[in-house]
């Protein structure tokens, strides 16, 4: 260890009976060790070639060395490769532990490289998903997730809500009048708003405990909406020319490829609708909020107006395309009649669910917490104390996601789950 007590790690990252073996060190003492090891560096960032004397013996080996902090780990990080022979690897790590390395456990790069803020606990996190991916679609969206977007956008989030809380503790502290805020309550429940919009296209699920991404279709009546319902789930909804016809909203399950995909299509946007009516429209709309996708259907004799209150993640979608004359908004065009359009359709949702959703459930939990709070404050903001200790809670959820103020508990559970030489 170092002067800080910080070990330097060494293990292959390799699975046994490979034709060649990748052996990583890192920590601060990692090229002491190395060199102690009888390896030759070289300079760093250049691939070097030598021969490892072992014993009586030598080994061929190739070497990088990535210096501190900008590899992976964030410490000088080594990486040989050497042939995949058990008993020689064994010879080699021993060599390695016997100049001063530590035997790495499962995770402890990784690890590394969240403690020195190169890695996030959701890429980390994103990295197990791969390894663990059972289908193509899986892994499509571990590396989106491993892209960061989801740990980018919640990070301003994150840091929007410490503001407000230190705007809001600026009140308690200095300002003596009740009636008096140290902001605009106005814009700062829109802040909340946004926020909300931003941390449901991360919510994956809407009241489902099947971890399955939401679909919602939604526009006015008679746009198509239940025809493309029954076309994507095989469901029976009533088709009908009679606006209308749809009076609540319809769930059911669209397979893409091997992936279970939730779709709702809720009730036109009937106006005055009044009644049962009415209710069934506000329950589509609720649901809404919570989907992954929205598709705002519009077709040639129902087509889509008021886009005004729709969610930011909204996509147009030109419905009953075999009808002629196109929504010139629209991203996708589709046909239930005919089919024409909807293999573009799963492509689309295919990479439009890989670059937002985790369907991680620490993840999900988190994000939950979070939006429910969130949600609350952009309808009604309570008195400063209890709205600086809510902000104070929802950062510290995301705080958790994120890795910045996760337990020690939480992070060996997470970690204990990796490979010993990831």
């Amino acid at each position: 260890m170092d002067k800080a007590g910080e070990p330097t790690i060494a293990a292959c990252a390799t699975a046994s009976g490979s034709i060649s073996a990748l052996i990583r060190i890192s920590g601060p003492n990692a090229c002491a060790i190395a060199t102690q090891a009888g390896l030759s560096l070289g300079s760093p960032w250049h691939l070097q070639t030598g021969r490892w004397a072992l014993g009586s013996g030598a080994c061929p080996y190739r070497l990088l060395l990535a210096r501190a902090p900008k590899s992976f780990t964030g410490y000088d990080l080594i990486e040989i490769t050497i042939p995949g022979a058990a008993d020689l690897i064994d010879r080699c790590l021993s060599t390695l532990i016997t100049a001063g390395a530590q035997l790495a456990g499962p995770g402890a790069f990784a690890r590394q490289a969240l403690s020195n803020g190169r890695l996030t606990l959701d890429r980390a996190e994103a990295i197990l998903a791969i390894t663990h991916a059972t289908s193509a679609t899986a892994a499509t969206q571990a590396v989106a997730r491993l892209r960061a977007k989801l740990s980018t956008e919640l990070s301003v989030v994150r840091d929007r809500l410490l503001y407000a809380r230190a705007l809001t503790e600026a009140g308690l502290d200095f300002i003596e009048e009740d009636d008096v805020r140290a902001y605009d309550p106005i814009e700062m429940r829109r802040e909340f708003t946004e926020m909300h919009h931003v941390i449901s296209r991360w919510l994956t699920v809407a009241d489902s405990d099947h971890g399955e991404p939401l679909i919602c279709l939604v526009g006015p009546a008679n746009a198509g909406k239940s025809a493309l319902f029954n076309t994507l789930t095989g469901g029976r909804a009533l088709v009908s020319h009679i606006p209308g016809t749809t009076r609540d909203w319809l769930d059911g399950t669209w397979m893409i490829g091997d992936r279970p995909v939730r779709v709702i299509d809720t009730a036109g946007w009937l106006t005055n609708a009044a009644g049962l009516d009415a209710e069934g429209i506000a329950a589509g709309q609720n649901i809404v909020e919570s989907a992954a996708i929205v598709f705002a259907c519009s077709a040639p004799d129902a087509r889509l107006e008021d886009i005004r209150h729709l969610p930011t993640h909204t996509i147009i979608l030109a419905t009953k395309s075999d009808l002629g004359t196109l929504d010139e908004r629209a991203t996708l065009h589709v046909s239930a009649a005919t089919g024409h359009g909807l293999d573009k359709l799963a492509e689309h949702v295919t990479h439009a669910l890989a670059a937002v959703g985790t369907d991680d459930p620490r993840q999900q939990r988190l994000l939950r917490a979070a939006d429910a709070i969130i949600k609350r404050l952009a309808a009604h903001l309570p008195g400063d104390e209890l709205l600086a200790e809510d902000l104070r809670q929802t950062a510290d959820y995301l705080g958790d996601l994120l890795g910045i103020t996760t337990p020690d508990d939480i992070l060996h559970a997470i970690f204990g789950r990796f490979c010993i030489g990831k």
